[in-house]
């Protein structure tokens, strides 16, 4: 999984000697009969490869052997578990980057002078960042949830050096001591947490540990954090770590899917007045292609075939001749819905993923609401 730093790295690499091979693959768990995946993979890069005029005879060289280093990775070692891949690849610079998603990326090949960084940047704005502190009184421990993939990020440790009553220490001189190493320590913890998160931007906060050092931890902590704490974990910081990430994992299941039911109430309730929201795969094309969809509510692992205009990238559910938007050729794609949730962005429209629901099903896997 690809870092935001690792992105950062990513769009300082540039070459106008040796061109740089950048790929995209998302796959649907239906691509994953009989491997189509592989399919998907050749024309996209066959779409990719199909103009190269621009480059010197050297250089579409060293791009036949970039295409031929992904594709020998795709057939012989990607994980079938992954749901999205990116990979940049370079010969000429020594350049070869893999990278594995739990969730779908837009597909896609690209060859430039430099990586092509959009679908990673697009990827991370649209999934929700969640953080998570566990707090007791002498240390804490961090983790962060983007993706689907949970991982610890650093501890903090601060031992509280008491002392012991004799040698002059009165009973309520120790209970004092304690009691401000413990607020020292909160503290110190709730300003390493606030500023993680000015630097991140991490959308939603779980608070973990006792309940008593959960409830003294969120009295101090800045009140933006206080504002994106959307739950609680009943748990020791000493605890396996499996066993706290299938917490952690829980906390945002359960979040995510009242997220998902109050999109899904919006839906139904504009569905109710007229022209404030559409469902089904022709009226959402429709209102995609006059603007006017605000929210994009989609199936996590929706696909459908479909069509789309080489030129604008406008996507279709039919085959016409030529695109009515700029009268570009129209070309068949094995997905239509990536081609919608791509236009979707473009447009500055928000997408939003729904892992199950029988209600949206029957809709037809697709719906959206409307700005106008």
């Amino acid at each position: 999984m690809i870092t935001i730093k690792q992105i950062e790295e990513l769009m300082k690499i540039s070459s106008e000697k040796y061109p740089i091979s950048s790929f995209y693959l998302g796959i649907a768990p239906v691509f994953l009969i009989q491997k189509k995946y592989r399919v998907l993979a050749k024309d996209l890069i066959k779409e990719g490869t199909s103009d190269l005029s621009r480059f010197s005879e050297e250089q579409r060289e060293f791009t036949e052997k970039d295409v031929k280093k992904i594709l020998n990775f795709i057939n012989y070692e990607f994980d079938e578990k992954s749901r999205g891949l990116a990979i940049f690849s370079s010969i000429g610079i020594k350049l070869w980057q893999v990278y594995q998603f739990p969730r779908r990326i837009k597909g896609r090949f690209v060859i430039d002078t430099d990586p092509y960084t959009r679908p990673l940047v697009r990827f991370f704005d649209e999934n929700e960042k969640f953080f998570v502190s566990f707090v007791d009184n002498r240390k804490a421990r961090f983790f962060s949830s983007y993706t689907g993939i949970v991982n610890e990020r650093e501890e903090i440790s601060e031992e509280i050096h008491g002392r012991h009553k004799k040698g002059g220490w009165s009973q309520a001189r120790f209970q004092r001591h304690i009691k401000n190493q413990t607020l020292k320590h909160l503290n110190n913890v709730s300003d390493v947490l606030y500023e993680i998160y000015k630097r991140e931007k991490f959308d939603h906060l779980i608070l973990g540990g006792s309940q008593k050092a959960r409830a003294n931890f969120k009295n101090i902590m800045h009140s933006s954090l206080q504002k994106i704490t959307v739950g609680e974990i009943e748990g020791g910081l000493d605890d396996p770590i499996l066993d706290l990430k299938e917490s952690i994992q829980k906390i945002i299941d359960s979040f995510e899917n009242k997220q998902s039911k109050k999109y899904l109430k919006t839906l139904f309730d504009k569905l109710g007045q007229k022209h404030l929201a559409v469902n089904g795969l022709e009226q959402t094309v429709a209102m995609l292609n006059q603007a006017r969809i605000h929210t994009l509510i989609v199936k996590e692992n929706f696909t459908n075939p479909g069509y789309k205009c080489i030129g604008c990238e406008t996507p279709y559910t039919k085959e016409i001749k030529k695109c009515s938007l700029c009268n570009k050729k129209i070309i068949k794609v094995p997905d239509v819905i990536d081609e919608i949730i791509e236009k979707t962005w473009e447009l500055n429209g928000e997408v939003k993923f729904i892992k199950k629901s029988k209600e949206l099903d029957d809709l037809g896997g697709i719906a959206a609401l409307l700005r106008w």
